[in-house]
């Protein structure tokens, strides 16, 4: 199976690497020489070209990662040159379905569209992805985009309803989670820890928080484990609800979308 993955820019060629032995031929595209000789060293099993149209002839899948300034100039190029049936799965931020179903002519060409948001874990196999099928997309199409992006971490296929809100939850949240890290290293350091420690002992922290709800357990839970009467943590937690952290939050999350 052939994978056309059209802009080789970070979450590009991080798909391109998640796709490294399996049985895709893979094939990206690039904007300059100067990145085509960078993309061929990092990524020696795939072919590089700067020529957009001629990676998605023949293409059985298009992922589409260019930015969303050049998305439309993009499209009209390679319209032509997508053959009937192909799955075209689009990365792109802000562009919906419908519109992609129109600037490709999905509906008289049988395409598969769907929209699909990793998050910037994906360079790790951590990505947490979303995917959202447009109307009338096969099951072996979904199929198909679940198992490739399920490569690069966690898939999930939703509603494009619920994408804003899993855009900010995932996408946004990585950022909210990473200041979250930030801000109790900086408050170690206050303690007296050097921040370089206090950085790693805080990730760690988190990553370790996380494996506790691999299981299905709720937060609280895990919580209450934690929180013996009079202690420490509960001081802590008050703390923090004093100062809004929970509001804040969920503030962050509704100005995400």
């Amino acid at each position: 199976m052939k994978i056309a993955i059209i802009g080789t820019g970070n979450m590009g060629s991080a798909i391109a690497a998640s796709l490294s032995d399996t049985q895709y031929q893979v094939i990206c595209t690039v904007s300059s020489e100067a990145t085509l000789h960078r993309i061929r060293e990092e990524l020696p099993y795939t072919t590089v070209t700067t020529d957009n149209s001629q990676a998605v002839t023949d293409a059985d899948i298009v992922i589409l990662a260019v930015k969303p300034r050049i998305a439309q100039s993009v499209l009209a190029e390679i319209k032509a040159h997508i053959r009937p049936g192909t799955t075209v799965l689009s990365i792109i931020a802000g562009l919906t379905v419908a519109t992609l179903a129109t600037a490709l002519d999905a509906a008289s060409r049988n395409l598969s569209i769907l929209r699909v948001i990793p998050n910037t874990a994906i360079r790790y196999r951590q990505s947490v992805t979303f995917i959202a099928p447009g109307n009338g997309v096969g099951n072996d199409a979904i199929k198909t985009t679940v198992d490739i992006f399920s490569l690069s971490g966690a898939a999930f296929v939703i509603d494009e309803s619920q994408m804003s809100a899993c855009t900010a939850l995932a996408s946004c949240g990585i950022a909210y989670f990473l200041r979250f890290i930030r801000a109790a290293a900086q408050g170690a350091v206050e303690l007296g820890l050097k921040p370089d420690f206090a950085t790693r002992v805080a990730a760690l922290t988190a990553a370790g928080a996380a494996s506790l709800l691999a299981g299905g357990a709720h937060p609280e839970a895990e919580i209450d484990k934690v929180t013996t009467p009079g202690g420490l943590t509960i001081k802590g937690l008050n703390a923090l609800e004093d100062h809004g952290f929970t509001s804040a939050v969920i503030a962050a999350l509704r100005a995400s979308v």
